[in-house]
Formats: structure tokens, C-alpha cells, sequence
């Protein structure tokens, strides 16, 4: 049986998306795939993090371990225990 030779990975050029079904398809997706690369930081190494992503609508999407305010107060150097 000869091998099937397949073009492997290709690079895709990243453009702007015109139909906006598939830009919003494409956001929910990218937007679920951002949240589990945080979530996985926070479980391999225990650190605190907070993500706020913004739909073209201007809706805010928030994730944030262990919550959005005791993150949000220290980044802005209020540095709450980690008791609270």
C-alpha cells in the first residue's frame, strides 16, 4: 500500500473575517479556548489570573481565578490577602 503523502500543517494568514457569522463563531470559540489555557495555568502553576475579553458588542467576557475582584485589586497594587 503506497503511502499517502499528505501537504502536512500549512500556515494560515491571518485576515480580518468579513461574514459575521463566522466571526462570531470564530470569537466563541477563540474566547472558550483562551478561558482553558487559563485555567490550565492556574492549575500547572498556581498563580493568580484574570482575563477580560470584549465582544464586538462591547459585552465583557471575565475570567478570573480565584475571583475578578481580589484579582482586579491586585493588579492595581491594593494587594489583598489571598485570605479574603
Amino acid at each position: 500500500m503506497a503511502g499517502r503523502r499528505t501537504r502536512g500543517r500549512q500556515k494560515i494568514v491571518m485576515t480580518q473575517i468579513e461574514n459575521e457569522d463566522d466571526k462570531l463563531i470564530t470569537f466563541s470559540r477563540r474566547r472558550s479556548s483562551i478561558y482553558k489555557k487559563a485555567s490550565e495555568l492556574v492549575t500547572l502553576s498556581g498563580s493568580d489570573v484574570g482575563v477580560v475579553i470584549f465582544s464586538l458588542a462591547g459585552k465583557p467576557y471575565p475570567f478570573a481565578h480565584p475571583s475578578i475582584d481580589l484579582t482586579t485589586k491586585r493588579f492595581l497594587n491594593q494587594n489583598p490577602s489571598h485570605d479574603d
